[in-house]
């Protein structure tokens, strides 16, 4: 293998392929998202870990915390895309917190050609929304909502 201009040796041949067309999601209820325009999603779930020293000793100690979750959600407020403000993706439940939360999945599968794409089911439950917003500049005219949520267990399958 040769290398090129600027020195780099590589096969000129992809070690895999990812296509937008072979990846899917289903949000919660929802089931399909196709036709809710969503732009990008996350998930993030932490175990709190804080590191406590001894004044006087090399020791170390850490203090484990509860594990807290968080998600994210932005989409294109376009033809087909729903009621606006959450409510295409979240149970009733999921706006009120005197409720406790509600059981929400997200099944996605990223877009490798070859086998079909990796799949994961993500489980979060005790979801609440905590925040709707919009935006609209005037150089990008399209109206984008924004989702967000707190959840307090999760389970990845």
């Amino acid at each position: 293998m040769a290398n090129d201009i600027f020195g780099y040796k590589r096969n000129p041949k992809p070690d895999a392929v990812f296509s937008t067309e072979e990846s899917f999601l289903t949000f919660g209820t929802s089931g399909d998202v196709l036709g809710q325009m969503v732009q990008d999603w996350n998930v993030r779930y932490a175990q709190i870990v804080q590191e406590v020293f001894e004044i006087g000793s090399q020791a170390l100690y850490w203090v484990k915390g509860r594990p807290q979750g968080d998600g994210a959600l932005s989409r294109i407020i376009g033809p087909k895309a729903g009621t606006p403000g959450g409510k295409a993706f979240f149970p009733e439940g999921a706006f009120d917190i005197c409720d406790g939360g509600e059981l929400v999945v997200i099944t996605a599968r990223s877009g490798l050609c070859e086998s079909g794409g990796q799949k994961v089911n993500i489980e979060m439950d005790g979801v609440v929304v905590t925040s709707v917003g919009f935006t609209m500049s005037v150089n990008d005219v399209r109206l984008i909502e924004n989702v967000a949520w707190r959840f307090a267990r999760l389970d990845v399958r």
